[in-house]
């Protein structure tokens, strides 16, 4: 028993480890991710540990079980504590009366429960082609799920862009019980597919993000939704293209010639997002850069192309499908990086990121945040205490950080209506 109570307090005790050394950030990685999704269940093991050390008149069992509990406890306290003041600063004190009284009542309640609600999807519909790639000519298909019959439209519509290091992943409509909630909401959710590389560049990708936008703009009568109500979002790759895209949607440079109309969304969200692709370089660079070789490159090189997987361009990172590092390409890296785009034309923009994300560190998120507010731009900075990347989509269901940020993401949405 007293074991059981040790590994209890030693998992725990991640949560409050945030390493400098990249190798071993990326090594507590899952476990981290775990720990934080399954909180409420370690501070009940937690807990049991208590009873039981009391039971046996032992000392040890019960310091770990008060740590385990504590720890767990103070974790999901952090994460699940009301960030309305960040909405306040962005849309004022009477943020919540802007949200229409109909749709108010239908938002989730609480920060948190278990299970969190899933009210089961709407009308899907799976593999729609919405264009093709510039530079592949590859139909791009997305899978869009609307609001169950009977409920009344919004006439909104979330265009997500999944994440995967702008290498792998690909769209499920099905993935998040937040999309089923949004649908059940009268929201309309398109989940795409966009050329990964080293088929296409980060261009082609924003190309293809914006056929997305202009397919739901020309489809929105048959949607039923508002083309001046699209909200772009996406998670770390994802959220650097809905960023780059939404901030650059006036910008000459950064359309295809084949495409024409209006590129402009009425909002942003961006999991964890790269804002600015030098200094998330030189952050790679510093973080794992030691720990790289020529062998154990080419072991997981020829790994993940077994996988599947483009290992070449992954193992080479940015520099193997940008075309070089920044010091070789500085004005191409300025040209990708949302931060570069900033100025009051940008729509509204909610950040949500993890202090403890072991790959793009959450000050970056901060400094686009301070940016934005400069530009008079209203924008919600959320950040997750201890949460490292990709922490919402590890049993959304349970887990009390990706439940507080969907809280948050289902009144952003409801503003932009």
């Amino acid at each position: 028993m007293r074991a059981f109570a040790y590994v209890i307090a030693l998992f725990s005790s991640l949560l409050l480890i945030d390493p400098k050394i990249g190798l071993w950030r990326g090594l507590l990685w899952i476990p981290k991710l775990m720990m934080a999704a399954l909180a409420p269940f370690t501070a009940v093991l937690g807990g049991i540990s208590i009873i039981l050390g009391i039971l046996r008149r032992d000392k040890w069992t019960i310091a770990a079980g008060v740590w385990g509990t504590a720890v767990t406890l103070l974790h999901i306290r952090q994460v699940t504590t009301s960030r309305d003041d960040a909405f306040v600063r962005a849309f004022g004190p009477d943020w919540e009366n802007r949200i229409p009284p109909n749709l108010r009542r239908q938002l989730t309640p609480t920060h948190w429960q278990i299970p969190g609600r899933d009210p089961g999807p709407g009308i899907i519909q799976c593999d729609i082609i919405y264009g093709t790639n510039v530079d592949t000519q590859a139909e791009l298909p997305a899978d869009i799920l609307l609001p169950p019959e009977g409920i009344p439209h919004t006439g909104l519509a979330l265009l997500f862009v999944h994440g995967g290091a702008w290498l792998y992943g690909q769209k499920n409509i099905q993935k998040y019980p937040l999309f089923n909630i949004l649908s059940q909401q009268g929201h309309m959710i398109m989940d795409i597919n966009y050329t990964l590389a080293p088929e296409t560049g980060i261009m082609g990708m924003v190309s293809d993000v914006q056929q997305a936008i202009l397919w739901l703009k020309q489809h929105a009568e048959e949607y039923d939704i508002r083309p001046d109500r699209i909200v772009l979002g996406g998670q770390s790759a994802g959220a650097h293209l809905s960023l780059l895209t939404a901030y650059s949607a006036h910008d000459p440079a950064m359309r295809s010639p084949n495409l024409h109309g209006d590129l402009s969304v009425r909002g942003v969200i961006s999991y964890y997002g790269p804002t600015d692709m030098i200094t998330m370089y030189d952050q790679m660079e510093a973080r794992f850069g030691p720990y790289a070789n020529k062998r154990v490159s080419l072991e997981l090189q020829n790994l993940l192309e077994a996988r599947g997987y483009k290992g070449k361009a992954l193992v080479e990172g940015l520099p193997g499908f940008v075309g070089g590092t920044p010091a070789e390409l500085p004005d191409i890296y300025r040209h990708i990086s949302p931060m570069y785009y900033v100025g009051p034309h940008c729509p509204p923009t909610l950040l949500v990121h993890g202090t403890h994300d072991f790959l793009i560190d959450y000050h970056y998120s901060e400094q686009l945040y301070n940016a934005l507010r400069l530009a008079g731009v209203p924008t919600v900075f959320i950040t997750m205490p201890g949460c490292d990347h990709t922490f919402e989509a590890i049993f959304p269901r349970i887990s009390p950080s990706s439940q507080t940020v969907a809280y948050y993401v289902e009144r952003f949405l409801a503003l932009m209506v």
